[in-house]
Formats: C-alpha cells, sequence, structure tokens
C-alpha cells in the first residue's frame, strides 16, 4: 500500500511535464507551442519515441533555436540527435541553449529554404551522409544506420511548401516514424493574405484540393488507408503510389497533423488481406468523381512549387 501511495505522489502527467520543459526553454512572448496547447497531443503520441535509443529528430523552422532545445530536453536519451532547419535566422539571433551540456550537444542546425529541393537534399546529406537515399522497401537493414524518426514542419506554413517538403522527406522517415505538420490555419484561407512574406489563399479554403490546401490533400489519405483493407491495388492516388502505400496511419489534433509511416510488418500483414467480393461494387461512378476531384487540384502552386 505504501509503495503504491509514493507511486502516486512521484506521478508526473506526461502533458504537463513536456508543457513544462517547454516554458523552460521557449521564450515567453512567441513560443506558438506554449500558446497552442499542443502539449496534450505531442505527450500523447511522441512518447513511444521518446525512450528508443538513437531517436533521430528533424524540425522544419529551427528559428532562434529554442524549440530544439526543448526537444532535446525531452528525447532524454543520450543517442538522441535533434536537427532544425533554419531559414533567414543569423547565429546572432539564436537564443541560448538552457537544457544542460548534454542535451544541448544533441542540437545540429542546417540552413535551408523548405521549399528548395537543393536544400533539402542538403539537410539530408548533412544528417546521414551524402551517400544516403530511402531505401526502396521498409524491410532494408539500411534503416537502422540512418533515417528521421520524428519530422515536425513548424516551417512556412505556406500550404503548398508544406505538401512539397512532405514528400520530399516522408520518404526519409523510418518505418515506424511519425511525420507531423504545424500550424494549418493558411489552408482554410479562401481570400488572399501572406503567411512570412509568401502568398496564400489565392486557391485556398475548405474543401478546395488545390496546392493552397495542404489539409485536404492530408484529409484524402485516410480514403488510402481504409481503401487499402478491400482494394490492394491502388486505384486513388493522393502524393505518390511509394508514399500513399507507405502510410499507416493519420490524425488531425486541433492545428496539427500527423502521419504515421507502416513499420515493415505492418505492410506485409496489411498486403496479405484477401480482396473482399464486393470491391467491384465501390468503383463506379463516385470514384471517377473523387479522381476528378483530386485531378483538379494537381497544378502548380505558391511560388512554382510543384506537388
Amino acid at each position: 500500500m505504501l509503495a503504491f501511495i509514493v507511486s502516486l505522489v512521484a506521478y508526473t502527467d506526461p502533458a504537463e511535464e513536456l508543457y513544462g520543459i517547454w516554458e523552460r526553454n521557449m521564450r515567453k512572448n512567441r513560443a506558438t507551442k506554449l500558446q497552442t496547447q499542443y502539449h496534450f497531443a505531442y505527450a500523447q503520441h511522441l512518447a513511444p519515441y521518446r525512450t528508443r535509443n538513437n531517436v533521430t529528430l528533424l524540425e522544419i523552422g529551427a528559428n532562434t533555436g529554442d524549440s530544439l532545445y526543448a526537444w532535446s530536453e525531452y528525447f532524454r536519451e543520450p543517442g538522441a540527435t535533434i536537427w532544425g532547419m533554419r531559414y533567414g535566422v543569423s547565429d546572432s539571433r539564436m537564443k541560448k541553449c538552457l537544457a544542460g551540456a548534454a542535451n544541448c550537444a544533441k542540437v545540429h542546425i542546417h540552413d535551408g529554404d523548405q521549399s528548395s529541393a537543393r536544400d533539402l537534399r542538403a539537410l539530408v546529406a548533412a544528417a546521414f551522409g551524402d551517400a544516403f537515399k530511402a531505401p526502396a522497401t521498409l524491410a532494408n537493414h539500411e534503416w537502422r544506420r540512418a533515417g528521421y524518426d520524428v519530422i515536425i514542419d513548424d516551417g512556412s506554413h505556406v500550404p503548398a511548401h508544406i505538401l512539397f517538403t512532405f514528400t520530399k522527406l516522408f520518404p526519409m522517415l523510418r518505418p515506424g516514424g511519425v511525420y507531423v505538420i504545424e500550424d494549418n490555419a493558411f489552408s482554410y484561407a479562401d481570400k488572399p493574405t501572406t503567411a512570412y512574406g509568401y502568398r496564400v489563399g489565392h486557391r485556398g479554403g475548405i474543401g478546395r484540393p488545390t496546392t493552397d490546401n495542404a489539409v485536404e490533400r492530408f484529409k484524402a489519405l485516410a480514403d488510402i488507408v481504409n481503401r487499402e483493407e478491400c482494394f490492394q491495388d491502388l486505384d486513388i492516388v493522393i502524393f505518390s503510389e511509394a508514399i500513399d502505400r507507405a502510410v499507416f496511419q493519420v490524425a488531425f489534433v486541433s492545428g496539427l497533423v500527423f502521419v504515421w509511416k507502416k513499420t515493415a510488418a505492418q505492410q506485409a500483414g496489411l498486403a496479405g488481406i484477401p480482396s473482399l467480393r464486393w470491391t467491384s461494387h465501390a468503383n463506379g461512378p463516385a470514384l471517377q468523381e473523387y479522381k476528378r476531384f483530386l485531378e483538379a487540384g494537381k497544378h502548380v502552386g505558391v511560388g512554382g512549387v510543384r506537388v
């Protein structure tokens, strides 16, 4: 009984613990992770990765570094590596890391533009070497050496950039890893406005399948993961056949989108599901209409970024 009471006293709510880490490391006046209450979702969905040995996290949108320092404290294992992509922020503007010497040493910052394929390739090369390419299969042992476990896009928040970055970096996610997109409000802008100097909202808005609406594209992944149970042939494509077939789960939480990559075991298990007899009744007029809906959104987006 005494041990039970002690365990209750010692218990710390995971979301409160993460919020405390953010408070210690982030600016109080502009720290959106504190303002948006993301700690509830992150504490739930990142918990399985927290104690992994040699976990690798990448955050697009390093800004002045404070969120990276917070992640270095949250992912407590000594082998953890925290990468951040910084754009337009000089060294003189970087905040001092307060997470302790051992945690601060986990942090690496790379300068680049998330809407540039060349810069994204350079980012991956900085982490895993120039020769690294995403292995062709989820069962490949090369994933043990390289690849990200967690990717967070907290960059420009421009929908076209979000989609472009996802197509380039989701393939670099390890099997079982999770890709997170923060601050998705601009997908709902249906009147022209700007986000960090970029035009958004010209073709966006709720329900519109354009490159000005990233949320609508991620919604469509729900059809991929649910239709896989009865349709082994991929008869609709959202991002690419390789990306779509690798998606295991999608979740939408206030302001956030989470996309999980399959493990090799999950992929093999799902591929073994026998086709259902009634599948011929689910590929008629509605499917053709949906394909036209998807096709309508495939065009050049903001800044000439094609996704």
